[in-house]
């Protein structure tokens, strides 16, 4: 049973039978949000996922939210540098997609240190986008930059962008949304455990099929 991974969808006490387990409830139940679950599961589910993993998932949060990052800032540079229109609200969809991807890594787990994760990133790869154009600038300026070195300049100064007033106030703060979807998808799921509660004896009642 991974409670980490749960999508709790339906149910009620009148099920007769664990909705996490499939166990015949007998004579008392607890409730999972809106699901029936036994004393067993129940107390499972307030203990909270097994300790340790950090590590790895914390490895796999940084590589999903980096991997769907990339795709995001990718599309995102590409209209930035050949429409040349900063549609600011892409960053919203970056932000969502990374802070799921976050979420995905910390197999369903989420909390403060993944809702970090999850906004640095965002930002981190909203700005990016906009590598192609810095690149640009700095080889065509007056006194211009050789290749690789505009390269390797790029991605720091495209992290001040927003700051240089390139994005104008309304981009800015589309922008500032845009991490806080970062932030708020790898938010921790808390699901309310309340029992135990006297089955209905009709709800007790299970027939068993035939061997």
């Amino acid at each position: 049973m991974d409670f980490t991974k749960a999508e709790f969808e339906g149910g009620g006490p009148a099920a007769a039978q664990c909705a996490a387990c499939n166990q015949v409830l007998v004579e008392q139940y607890f409730t999972a949000g809106p699901l029936t679950v036994c004393g067993r599961c129940a107390e499972q589910l307030r203990a909270g996922p097994p300790a340790g993993g950090g590590v790895v998932r914390t490895f796999k949060a940084v590589l999903f939210g980096c991997g769907a990052g990339l795709v995001g800032a990718t599309g995102y540079g590409l209209i930035i540098h050949y429409a040349k229109v900063e549609l600011a609200l892409v960053t919203i969809l970056i932000g969502w997609m990374v802070g799921r991807s976050v979420r995905a890594g910390s197999e369903g787990r989420g909390g403060r240190w993944y809702q970090l994760l999850g906004a640095v990133l965002t930002y981190g790869w909203c700005m990016m986008a906009y590598v192609p154009d810095v690149v640009e600038a700095l080889t065509n300026a007056k006194e211009a930059v050789p290749l690789v070195a505009a390269v390797v300049m790029a991605p720091f100064i495209a992290l001040i962008v927003p700051f240089s007033g390139e994005m104008g106030v309304l981009g800015t703060l589309i922008l500032a949304f845009g991490v806080w979807r970062g932030w708020a998808e790898p938010a921790k799921v808390e699901i309310p455990i309340e029992g135990p509660f006297a089955l209905a004896p009709e709800a007790a009642e299970v027939t068993v099929p035939a061997q």
